[in-house]
């Protein structure tokens, strides 16, 4: 029997994955590039983030059971769906030996110092496996048991930093210009094409809600949260600081005080950030094991979790040191090929859904 996951945890599960690794890893490069109006860029990099949601909901919704990729195998055969799985099985890896590498190298150097990083990197890994093998449903559940009280952090974050706060950080307004925040736009948005999976998630979610309005809650608030924690650092830290900060997003919650009995709550905080980061890894090989798996028609999916698990610790020490995507993303080349691939696997799907959709009319017409 196939799983079905409500619409809250599948907005869990979009949230959790567009939010919880971005506040930390990507602030300083939005702030280096749009300055006090970096929290501007996010609502832009929303706004694709939610367009590459909304149309695989849309292509998704044309079948009965919102699964475009199965319905292309059935009406024209296996071979059309391979170009698609191949890019987006090959994204998946890319995104979770990437995410691999950005928490070992954030874990060994802030909270488990002198740990090689290779170490933490296979016990994610292991995790992540054995949780992908699971399916859909303990990945959604673990997302939504790390969302309530991540709620509750950004709720009370504006009081926790309310008295660093220098509203003069950000004036004059647009002082770099629209060019800065379009700039740090195009360089953010192969984290917002992170929305592409909704492709895995759409066909568990049950025919009961409306995928629409759960994806853009799921995909819209992870990007309202980001551009309040954003706009939040250049209020507190000055967005030139801010900008040669490490990790700014942990300088912010490192700040919080309410009382002199709980002025640290970081490594409460620090412990929501690892499980939601272990989440948007776990997703990533979930999405590129399940989508193989199916399009190789493999029963068992063991195999294939462990080779995908395997590859993505290697890769995640072939990149290098730390900060490697934050380089990598300064380069046009990598931006474009990212945005490329997303918006390759979109067309390729509508236009084998569409070819399927004839098909199926032409059966039914006979």
């Amino acid at each position: 029997m196939k799983i079905r996951i409500s619409g809250g945890l599948y907005a869990s599960v979009l949230i959790v994955t567009e939010f919880v690794m971005q506040c930390m890893l990507l602030p300083r490069v939005l702030l280096e590039r749009a300055g006090q109006e970096a929290w501007m860029s996010v609502l832009l990099m929303g706004a694709y983030a939610l367009f590459i949601g909304l149309a695989l909901v849309w292509i998704a919704c044309r079948f009965p059971d919102r699964d475009p990729l199965k319905a292309i195998r059935c009406t024209i055969g296996p071979w059309a769906t391979y170009p698609i799985i191949l890019l987006y099985v090959g994204s998946n890896l890319l995104a979770y030996s990437l995410s691999l590498n950005d928490v070992q190298s954030f874990t060994s150097m802030l909270l488990l110092p002198g740990t090689p990083a290779w170490v933490l990197s296979a016990m994610m890994a292991l995790l992540a496996m054995y949780t992908a093998l699971q399916g859909v449903e303990p990945i959604a559940r673990t997302a939504y048991g790390v969302l309530v009280p991540m709620i509750l952090v950004l709720l009370t974050l504006p009081f926790g930093v309310g008295k660093e706060i220098r509203l003069l950080q950000v004036d004059p307004f647009l002082w770099k210009g629209m060019s800065g925040v379009l700039s740090a736009s195009w360089t953010a948005l192969p984290w917002a094409g992170q929305s592409l999976i909704v492709l895995s998630l759409i066909r568990h979610l049950s025919p009961r809600v409306n995928p629409y309005t759960w994806t853009l809650v799921g995909v819209g608030s992870a990007h309202a949260a980001l551009a309040i924690c954003v706009l939040l650092i250049s209020l507190v830290f000055s967005p030139l600081l801010a900008s040669r900060m490490l990790y700014p997003g942990h300088e912010l919650f490192a700040i919080i005080s309410f009382t002199e009995s709980i002025e640290r709550i970081q490594a409460g905080i620090m412990v929501l950030w690892l499980c939601g980061s272990l989440i948007n890894i776990t997703l990533h090989l979930f999405a590129a094991v399940e989508e193989g798996s199916l399009a190789l028609g493999l029963q068992r999916r063991r195999w294939i979790t462990l080779i995908l698990g395997v590859a993505g610790v290697i890769l995640a020490q072939v990149w290098g040191g730390a900060f490697q995507r934050r380089s990598l993303a300064r380069h046009p080349w990598w931006i474009a090929g990212h945005i490329a691939v997303q918006l390759a696997v979109l067309t390729l799907l509508a236009a084998g859904s569409f070819a399927a959709r004839l098909r199926q009319g032409a059966g039914t017409s006979a």
